[in-house]
């Protein structure tokens, strides 16, 4: 392995001066047969040249190597300095990749991917991957380009970033604010839009068993890796540093010191949508949210009854007052449909969802129904597509990517 990353520095042997017929330097072959000799130009015979198949050479695979994405950062191999050496022997193509630790958790899927990859290639019939690990200069390096200085926001939460920051709000607790964010999550993955979750309920934090991970998140030199949730959705949450059933009792200090630590210190990947979990009620970590991230959005989720949608309001109000913009207001469990008539039954009466709307100014974007099937269960939160709940999340989706947000409204 050693031996690989010496011989192939930079994608070329070192000291490689001739290319043989099958793409191997003159230094290769004498490498892995010691005993042999340099044969004198005059006995050498010019190979007789062949129009290789198209895209095999170690052009065409490091160019074919750009449609790898590691799975973690969401960039290509070969952007990434990952790819470290080419070798062609026959029809066989062996790659070297280093790797930003030697423990990737993700080494089998990027292994796959590149096999996949290269397999289609004309006249390819083998691929083995090798794999190394990035020196410490190499690593910090890759990992400044990503993430910028350790005490710099991360890219995705500037304003000059084209990621929209969608903040999840509510006035109580119990009212489905989770899953409205998993599902916008999923409903706008769906329409083709990159979007990764913040889960900033610290003290109940819910994301990670709705989406059934709990797995510990890749850190990197200071740097952490959002995890990738079964359905596809990339996510980060207090949940998955602490053991299963662990509460985490801290105070608004330490609440709003780890918020801005997730905000700092993930490589967020610029995604076309970041969806914020916030923790329920008019606290902290709003004003916190709002000065990390003064272009967020603020989404409100209440339920059809009067009391859910009082609180609603007032957390409706807050966000504004906290500067963030609103982008409109979603009633969740706003009815269900009767299995014998077909008939919508609204029945927890109210109507919510207006009144809420009404009073902050903003359209209601749409209503949830209530299902049945047991969503909350570990992994299950997501609704299936083409499910009457997931397509009022596209309607949800739909409105929210063709309207810019409300500015802020005079509170009284």
């Amino acid at each position: 392995m050693v031996g690989w990353f010496r011989r192939y520095k930079n994608g070329n042997p070192q000291g490689a001066t001739e290319q043989t017929p099958q793409g191997m330097s003159a230094g290769e072959l004498y490498e892995e047969n010691p005993q042999a000799t340099a044969p004198s130009k005059v006995d050498v015979q010019p190979p007789k040249e062949e129009e290789p198949a198209d895209g095999f050479s170690e052009a065409g695979i490091r160019e074919a190597l750009r449609d790898v994405r590691d799975p973690e950062i969401g960039r290509d191999l070969v952007s990434l300095n990952m790819v470290r050496g080419v070798r062609i022997k026959g029809s066989s193509i062996t790659v070297g990749i280093a790797l930003t630790t030697a423990g990737c958790p993700l080494k089998h899927r990027i292994t796959t991917d590149v096999r996949d990859r290269l397999m289609m290639i004309e006249g390819v019939e083998s691929v083995e991957v090798d794999f190394g690990v990035m020196t410490d200069a190499d690593r910090q390096n890759l990992l400044t380009s990503l993430h910028g200085g350790p005490s710099e926001l991360a890219p995705a939460f500037k304003d000059e970033s084209k990621t929209r920051i969608i903040a999840v709000v509510s006035g109580k607790g119990g009212v489905g604010k989770s899953t409205v964010a998993v599902n916008l999550a999923a409903a706008l993955d769906r329409a083709g839009y990159s979007v990764e979750i913040l889960d900033a309920d610290v003290h109940g934090s819910s994301i990670p068993v709705m989406l059934g991970s709990l797995d510990k998140p890749n850190v990197v030199g200071g740097v952490i890796f959002p995890l990738e949730s079964s359905q596809g959705l990339k996510f980060i949450s207090m949940g998955n540093f602490v053991d299963e059933g662990q509460a985490i009792i801290w105070r608004a200090p330490i609440v709003n010191k780890a918020l801005t630590q997730l905000m700092r210190d993930v490589y967020w990947d610029e995604p076309d949508f970041i969806i914020v979990d916030m923790p329920p009620g008019t606290g902290d970590v709003a004003l916190t949210i709002a000065q990390m991230i003064p272009k967020a959005e603020a989404l409100v989720v209440t339920t059809p009854q009067a009391d859910a949608a009082r609180v609603a309001v007032k957390a409706g109000k807050m966000a504004v007052q906290a500067h963030l913009r609103l982008v409109g207001v979603v009633e969740n469990m706003g009815y269900t449909e009767c299995p014998d008539c077909g008939k919508e039954l609204r029945i927890f009466g109210g109507d919510g969802g207006d009144r809420v709307a009404g009073e902050l100014g903003t359209p209601v974007l749409g209503r949830i129904p209530i299902v049945s099937d047991a969503s909350g269960e570990p992994g299950r939160s997501v609704f299936a597509e083409g499910t009457a709940p997931a397509l009022a999340f596209d309607e949800v989706t739909q409105s929210i990517t063709r309207a810019k947000a409300r500015r802020r409204i005079k509170v009284l």
